[in-house]
């Protein structure tokens, strides 16, 4: 607030007193008992300046109008004991010198005052703090504040400060909580303010402390702003810790909105409280800091959003005890090692709000060991872009049966299984559980796979199973003693597809033209050698396995046997085209005429383009399933 001296009412309700004329106050100081205009000329004042007025309605205002230096018999310089209104301006921007003796510029002790001062240039100097504010309100609009060893402004009520330059130059005094503002359980406003000191900026202690802009900066190791069992806000401003962390907090609350905050320390928020970062950037120009770290049971945090920038680590955490980290949204630029580095048993909260990606490191890794906290019939974790930063570990996904589901450490040697109509379940160190087409299984893991009936196909019949490894081999696998749609295999150093066949019902899907049964056996022959499926079907009893029915037919174990053999008892006959393979030597014409005549009858597809994996291992059942279909076609008796 303003004193305003010309015409006009000003917002704090001062009446147009400019047509009274200002008493002088004397280099001896007064005491003033009652309201109106005083102005203070250039000069040192011997004695100070006490505010002690009867009827607290009758505002006071001061005019500075000169420079004035405080002697040793000033402290301090203003002395508020009753008042109710009171207005200080500083019309020139003069300097108030208090550092002949170590002297407050103003002490506040009525909690009734209302206090403004605008403008100035004030300075202190040893352990007295330049202005204490115990009880009542202080407004500082614009002005120059600077100590030594002590804080330019200190306050246990209301504080409000517009603008201005705050400074702390030293020497360093033993307490490690001394700042250049300090806000003492009372409640303070900090708007566009720059403070620099050698010691703490700002110390907020069993206060509400609101930052909105301006320009912060410690030294010396010593915390730019220091939250003691407190409330902090930061809405906007820059911030800069130098070889300290630059936020403290200690059993306090801190809120962040917006802002760049950072520090050359060991991390640049040393978070012993709770914390809610909502915007802004906090970053570390340190390459072996944590940017924020977050160490023992002292409350909840909540990364929402904001950006998370340089460093060793992102976010920190241990000992936590029965506190949580939750993360809803959040950037990670440039940390080295992790983003998010998780101390010994330590979890995070990561919920479905997130959608970048984060980096996870743990200083306890073993399989099964769990990174996000549990949660239940949400159905998002799967969705989520984590990553291991632990050598020979992936992150991977378990949904129980009870819709409990969570992230843990899997081994990251393994391959995919591919279920097909199908349930595939392992144990990958978090109990059984079910595998999808992300899920790594190490090899030598026990699978387990029972059939699913597809979705409106009630009523098929179920024929067997198509197991297919990518490296062309057989998978050796087992069925249960008592349910031919279960089997078991031994995960191999490859990916796997298992597919449940299956025929007839509502949706009729291996025969959906309604064909007979050599119908069903082509489709299912088309399906077995088509694409990059080589596969070992199970027989149950259906009839399909015919093998008997073919005596003296030699088996062939590979594609090209088989090529070879269909082609060979239909008589060798001329292809259309006789086809280039990749994996075929054009020197082969016999194989390449083969390869060709079967693709052009549609008995056999090539695997990719130009390709025809020769060597592919085949199974008695494919070779007689394709046998029936050259029949059907006429083309061997």
């Amino acid at each position: 607030m303003h004193l305003l001296w010309g015409g006009g009412t000003p917002e704090n309700g001062v009446t147009a007193q400019e047509d009274t004329a200002a008493k002088t106050i004397p280099t001896t100081g007064m005491t003033i008992t009652e309201g109106g205009n005083y102005e203070i000329p250039e000069g040192t004042y011997t004695r100070p300046i006490e505010i002690n007025v009867t009827d607290t309605t009758q505002p006071v205002n001061i005019a500075i109008k000169g420079k004035v230096t405080a002697t040793d018999k000033c402290d301090p310089f203003f002395n508020i004991k009753k008042a109710g209104i009171v207005n200080i301006e500083n019309e020139g921007n003069y300097e108030v010198d208090c550092t002949t003796r170590p002297s407050h510029f103003m002490f506040i002790s009525y909690s009734g005052a209302q206090v403004t001062v605008t403008n100035g240039k004030y300075k202190g100097s040893g352990g007295t703090h330049l202005m204490m504010n115990f009880s009542g309100s202080l407004t500082l609009n614009n002005i120059t504040a600077q100590t030594e060893s002590s804080y330019a402004i200190t306050s246990a009520g209301t504080v409000i400060i517009n603008g201005g330059t705050y400074t702390r130059s030293g020497p360093i005094s033993s307490s490690i909580e001394n700042g250049a503002i300090g806000n003492g359980g009372g409640t303070m406003e900090l708007h566009d303010v720059t403070v620099n000191s050698c010691q703490v900026a700002v110390t907020n202690s069993n206060g509400e402390l609101t930052i909105d802009g301006g320009n912060y900066t410690s030294d010396n190791g010593f915390n730019c702003i220091r939250n003691e069992s407190a409330g902090l806000k930061i809405d906007r401003g820059a911030f800069d810790g130098r070889s300290a962390s630059c936020i403290q907090n200690n059993w306090g609350r801190v809120e962040i909105n917006d802002g760049t905050i950072t520090s050359d320390a060991d991390c640049t928020i040393k978070n012993r409280g709770g914390l809610r970062m909502n915007g802004g950037t906090v970053a570390s120009t340190n390459p072996d800091a944590a940017v924020i770290d977050c160490n023992g049971d002292f409350g909840d945090t909540q990364i929402n959003g904001g950006t998370i920038k340089g460093g060793k680590d992102g976010i920190r955490l241990a000992d936590l005890g029965s506190s949580e980290v939750t993360l809803k949204n959040a950037a990670f630029e440039n940390n080295t090692q992790s983003n998010i580095h998780l101390g010994a048993d330590q979890t995070i909260n990561i919920k479905k709000t997130f959608t970048g990606t984060a980096t996870i490191l743990t200083d306890d890794p073993s399989r099964g060991r769990h990174i996000t906290m549990e949660n239940e019939d949400l159905s998002y974790q799967n969705k989520l872009k984590l990553v291991s930063k632990n050598p020979g570990y992936i992150i991977g996904y378990k949904r129980g049966d009870d819709g409990v589901e969570y992230r843990y450490l899997a081994d990251a040697n393994g391959n995919i299984v591919n279920a097909v109509n199908a349930k595939a379940t392992a144990d990958l160190g978090a109990e059984e559980q079910e595998l999808d087409t992300t899920t790594v299984v190490p090899e030598h893991t026990p699978v387990t796979v029972t059939a699913n009936l597809p979705e409106g196909a009630e009523g098929a019949e179920f024929l067997g199973w198509s197991a297919v490894r990518d490296d062309g081999k057989e998978l050796d696998w087992t069925p249960a003693r008592d349910d031919p749609q279960t089997i078991t295999f031994t995960m191999p150093d490859c990916n796997v597809t298992v597919e449940a066949l299956y025929q007839g019902g509502n949706g009729d899907i291996d025969n959906p033209s309604g064909g007979g049964s050599s119908d069903v056996v082509a489709g299912i022959a088309a399906v077995a050698l088509t694409g990059a499926a080589v596969w070992g079907i199970y027989e149950t009893g259906t009839g399909i396995y015919r093998v008997l029915n073919m005596p003296g037919v030699p088996m062939p174990s590979n594609r090209a046997g088989l090529a070879t053999l269909i082609w060979e008892k239909a008589g060798c006959p001329e292809p259309q085209t006789v086809k280039s393979f990749s994996d075929i030597d054009d020197t082969d014409l016999h194989l390449r005429q083969a390869a060709s005549w079967m693709e052009e009858q549609g008995l056999m597809d090539d695997v990719k383009e130009n390709e025809f994996r020769p060597y592919r291992y085949v199974t008695k059942l494919q070779t007689c399933l394709v046998w029936d279909k050259a029949k059907e076609k006429s083309l061997i008796s």
